[in-house]
């Protein structure tokens, strides 16, 4: 394969670079004494698209809804999940479901520009997932578990809700929601009531305060093959702490390109392009896949954004075009 790198031209601005929060700034209000919480899973796509360029996105919601949002560091993801931990605090019931709404937005806004996802879920069919404690669970679901099917059928959407982690009260636990906005809207509304019916408990303001983390070098090294003694990842680890903040978030982006077979691209791109488009939303970068003029056996592969997202889409691409060659020759995905 060939490959090359550049940086993209200025004034093609990057997507990625909204990953950054900037000066955080207190609520328009004084009195916010944040006794509500609300807890978010959210993937690095979505990430960013909360926070917005320059944290502007994510500052107008602080200001719009009189709340706190704090947001677990990039690779600090809740356990058995890809999603790092948005926590929105706030003086009331009301100004959380406000932040609810914005947060669909986002996510509505976001699978519209990029496509379907398995993470975020389609158009008409979105996907979104909330930490509940232990305590509220036995609220959302009823009695013989007629509230959480009155819920179901007057909202149309699915509900699911995970195991505990954790023990008491405040154990986490995950509830999933799919279906369209509004009736996610409509869903997560009844889960944030039934968490701030809780909120004058002695465990609550714990619960509201911790997030639990996964153990990140694992979930990393499970889905790329890695591990803590490949001299490979340890360089590139080295590499990547030793750049100064400006090349890592340098606002034009930039662009990786390599040549791939022509008999490889439905392996990389995926059945109606599903495997491109996750890499797109998990990395926030923007993958085409070009012909070659006067070269019918090959096309280009081309990724673009921050340096950091360019760079982890690349391998995971890389991935995708191993398991390809490995499968169309036979020999199943690669290992």
């Amino acid at each position: 394969m060939r490959s090359v790198g550049s940086a993209k031209g200025a004034g093609k601005s990057s997507n990625g670079s909204g990953d950054r929060e900037g000066p955080r700034k207190p609520p328009a209000s004084s009195t916010l004494q944040a006794t509500n919480v609300m807890k978010y899973l959210v993937g690095d796509a979505l990430a960013s698209a909360i926070i917005g360029k320059g944290g502007a996105v994510i500052a107008h919601i602080r200001t719009s809804c009189n709340a706190k949002l704090g947001l677990t560091d990039k690779g600090d993801v809740f356990p058995s999940t890809e999603c790092r931990v948005l926590t929105a605090q706030a003086n009331s019931e009301e100004e959380l479901n406000e932040v609810t709404s914005q947060i669909l937005e986002k996510l509505a806004e976001l699978v519209k520009s990029v496509g379907p996802a398995e993470a975020c879920g389609s158009d008409a069919d979105l996907k979104m997932r909330v930490l509940v404690p232990r305590g509220a669970v036995g609220g959302i679901i009823g009695k013989g578990g007629a509230a959480i099917k009155e819920l179901r059928e007057s909202s149309s959407a699915k509900i699911s809700i995970g195991d505990a982690v954790g023990s008491g009260p405040g154990a986490e636990q995950v509830v999933a929601v799919s279906g369209t906005e509004e009736a996610l809207k409509t869903v997560l509304t009844e889960v944030n009531h039934q968490i701030q019916l809780l909120s004058t408990e002695p465990w609550y303001s714990n619960w509201g305060s911790s997030t639990v983390k996964a153990n990140t070098s694992s979930l990393l090294s499970t889905p790329l093959g890695f591990t803590a003694t490949n001299p490979g990842v340890a360089t590139m680890m080295n590499v990547a702490q030793g750049m100064p903040q400006y090349v890592m978030e340098d606002s034009r982006g930039f662009a990786l390109s390599c040549v791939v077979p022509n008999r490889l691209v439905g392996g990389l791109i995926g059945r109606g392009g599903q495997g491109t488009k996750e890499v797109q939303l998990l990395t926030g970068t923007k993958i085409g896949i070009r012909e070659i003029p006067d070269d019918p056996e090959n096309r280009s592969l081309n990724i673009a954004g921050p340096l950091a997202n360019t760079c982890a889409a690349y391998m995971l691409m890389m991935k995708r075009y191993l398991d390809s060659e490995a499968q169309s020759s036979g020999g199943g995905a690669a290992r």
